[in-house]
């Protein structure tokens, strides 16, 4: 029998058999169930097989490692965790975190406010007496003193009283000589006679004058006929013997200082600021301060003086307060507890009700009126209120920024806050490097870096900067970790082009700065400030957004930095370094473009032949072929005409090229680079100074590949395309800072 005869057999029987054949099928399926591997989908193992390929592996403590497997930190061999990136962020410092981890993290956040800058400062100080009212009086002439009527310190007299008298060989001649004197004038017969008598007794009362006897002391004397023996010396004005120099029955030379009295009328409040509430204090503040002496009671005086040189070891100026001393309730030597209230608008001066408007003496802040005028104690011409810094609480526009203080983090010189992102599907954070001002009790004065409104977190943000370090990109304590070194495809294309306007500016700012010019390198770092925020980056990808959001932050900050700073080398130094690492990260130039120093040199044959530039573009444009071909030997022309230079020389290579064109193609193709020769050629010669110039990008330009030209106006004629495509392009840049 042959084979396939048994095979048929076999089959015939296994059908015939019903129980044999369910028996043998189930077998089948057990074998299958237990002996083999179930089967792979294709798709899903390619899937699980690029993840493991892309997916990196980091550690939580040294996060510059960075492995393509799990295992072992090489450094303290801790288990590697999967280092997850996040490529649509848009920001270095970029975080989402889930509803879920934000409650667990307990995150919170608070708004920026623009308010004024409420702060109290406290110092301590003592009562003194008033050294403008402090007189002493001395010896006028040589002599014995007899007898001391204030014979202690701290005695209380009044203006006009004996304090002392006095025996001097001296005033009895003189006494004699102011007696005859008198006599002589009463005596004289004639006019003549007593007109020369009477300037002899004026010349003899002069001198008792000088003496320091009083008005009636002297006429007292005039009518006597023998001098005394003794005169009586007064006290000059009201208050206490605060020093007493001599002794009864002393001797005292000519000079010699006798009595020192005080005019307890007013008092003196001296304390100590330390240097940090230096910028809270302002000329003519008021001042309230207690002593324990009188308690529930509050004294006000306005600050008279504050020391211009501060004690070098502890770091402390002395603050003066003149204080009016009603009932004579303060006493020199006491102890005070002073409290001052400042509200320090955005400029630094103080929002005040009471003294907006007024005016103020310079030398007697207690002199306070409504308008011009002069001081009633020194003649002084009062000075506005304004003038001091005062202002009153008008606009809030005129108050600074503030944020909670436990919002920063800070390290060094840097500072840095978190702040939520809105419109987004989850909660997103981002880090921040802002510029702080002056810390106003538990808040801090923001110059740059935030704007009002904005959400900066003020508990969790240690977390959110942890996370960061975790997944090696920009943190506190390491701004550059994940950064690599510039290379082509980090480069941010769209800022390539407006790039320059910042370089001229940038060398401007050098140029002033070198020779400590104050005033040109504040406009110059206004001029940068309003360029770099003007730049344009619609256009930009993912990658390239954050890093140039990253790093125009950062020199934002440092310009703003600067601003506060004197215009010399070292402040130089701190904006060439952020111009540095820009270079190292990003590709731009660094390189400061000197700012033009002859006018007649590059200007004025530039300006000519950005005119016939200007010409050709518009017939091409109107598709005017033949006079488009008759502008191109005018171009050259005046190209001719500028000074000799590589890019000059460039410029007329192109523009030889663009005359062998013979019809509206041919010239439209050789448009392109002459256009760019002419951007580049203005941007480094002729940038601010040939009137305001567009640059416009046509992307369909050059067969898709993309071509600029510049134009006087804001309006798009694209000279590429004439009619066919008139308003195809957009204006990407400006040769213009403004």
């Amino acid at each position: 029998m042959s084979t396939n005869s048994k095979i048929l057999d076999s089959f015939r029987f296994i059908i015939s058999k019903p129980l044999t054949t369910l028996l043998l099928i189930s077998l089948f399926f057990a074998g299958w169930w237990f002996g083999l591997p179930p089967k792979i989908e294709p798709s899903r193992q390619t899937e699980n097989t690029a993840c493991e390929s892309t997916q990196i592996w980091t550690c939580s403590m040294h996060p510059q490692i960075r492995q393509p497997d799990s295992g072992l930190c090489p450094i303290c061999s801790m288990a590697l965790i999967p280092l997850v990136n996040n490529n649509k962020a848009t920001g270095l410092r970029e975080l989402t975190v889930s509803a879920e981890a934000t409650a667990l993290l307990d995150i919170r956040v608070s708004p920026v406010v623009k308010a004024p800058a409420h702060m109290q400062v406290s110092m301590f100080g003592k009562i003194d007496y008033d050294e403008r009212k402090t007189v002493t009086t001395s010896a006028r002439m040589a002599g014995r003193l007899d007898r001391l009527f204030a014979d202690f310190t701290g005695v209380t007299v009044s203006k006009g009283d004996a304090i002392a008298e006095i025996y001097s060989p001296q005033l009895i001649v003189d006494q004699y000589t102011l007696i005859h004197a008198k006599k002589d004038w009463l005596n004289a017969k004639s006019k003549a006679e007593r007109t020369d008598k009477l300037l002899m007794l004026e010349i003899a009362r002069e001198k008792m004058r000088l003496l320091n006897l009083s008005e009636e002391q002297i006429t007292t004397i005039e009518g006597q006929k023998e001098p005394n023996n003794h005169i009586t010396l007064l006290a000059p004005q009201s208050g206490v013997i605060v020093s007493l120099n001599v002794k009864e029955g002393e001797y005292v030379k000519t000079g010699d200082s006798l009595f020192s009295i005080a005019d307890m009328s007013s008092v003196w409040l001296r304390m100590e600021a330390f240097e940090s509430d230096l910028q809270w204090l302002r000329y003519a503040q008021d001042v309230s301060f207690t002593v324990e002496a009188i308690p529930g009671r509050v004294f006000h005086g306005p600050i008279a003086f504050i020391d211009p040189q501060l004690d070098p070891m502890r770091r402390i100026t002395k603050v003066r307060v003149n204080v009016m001393n009603k009932g004579n309730f303060l006493k020199p030597g006491m102890f005070a507890n002073a409290l001052v209230q400042s509200n320090i608008a955005l400029n630094g001066t103080v929002l005040s009700v009471k003294l907006a408007g007024k005016w103020i003496s310079p030398m007697h802040p207690e002199i306070v009126k409504d308008g011009p005028g002069s001081c009633d104690i020194c003649g002084m011409p009062l000075v506005p209120a304004e003038q001091l810094g005062f202002i009153a609480p008008s606009s809030p526009t005129e108050n600074p920024l503030l944020i909670p203080i436990s919002a920063v983090l800070r390290t060094g010189s840097r500072a840095i806050v978190y702040v939520r992102i809105p419109d987004k599907s989850e909660p997103t954070f981002v880090g921040r490097e802002i510029n702080l001002g002056s810390r106003a009790g538990e808040f801090f004065i923001v110059n740059n870096g935030l704007s009002e409104g904005e959400l900066v977190v003020t508990n969790g943000a240690y977390k959110l900067d942890s996370e960061l370090q975790i997944k090696a990109k920009p943190s506190m304590m390491n701004p550059n970790a994940g950064l690599i070194e510039y290379s082509s495809l980090d480069t941010p294309s769209q800022i390539s082009g407006q790039w320059p306007t910042i370089l001229r500016l940038y060398g401007k700012l050098v140029h002033a700065m070198e020779n400590g010019d104050s005033e040109a390198t504040t406009t110059e770092l206004k001029n940068i400030h309003i360029a770099l925020r003007s730049i344009n980056f619609d256009r930009l990808k993912t990658k390239e957004l954050a890093l140039w959001n990253e790093f125009s932050m950062r020199l934002d900050n440092t310009l703003n930095e600067a601003s506060t700073m004197p215009a010399n080398r070292s402040t130089l130094g701190l904006i060439n370094k952020q111009f540095e690492q820009i270079r190292r990260y990003t590709g731009l130039s660094a390189t400061a473009i000197a700012p033009i120093s002859s006018y007649g040199k590059w200007i004025i044959p530039l300006a000519s032949t950005k005119d016939q530039y200007l010409a050709l573009a518009k017939f091409l444009a109107a598709d005017q072929q033949e006079a488009a071909i008759k502008a191109l030997p005018k171009l050259m022309e005046e190209a001719k005409k500028l000074p000799t230079h590589p890019d000059s020389d460039q410029l007329i290579k192109t523009i030889t090229h663009l005359n062998m064109q013979k019809d509206l193609s041919g010239v439209r193709k050789a448009f392109k680079p002459v256009s760019g020769t002419m951007i580049t050629l203005i941007r480094k010669h002729g940038l601010d100074q040939l009137g305001a110039l567009f640059v416009v990008h046509c992307p369909m330009a050059d067969d898709g590949k993309g071509a600029d030209w510049f134009t006087g106006t804001s309006g798009v004629k694209n000279p590429y395309f004439g009619a066919m495509m008139l308003g195809c392009g957009e204006v990407t840049d400006t040769l213009s800072s403004k």
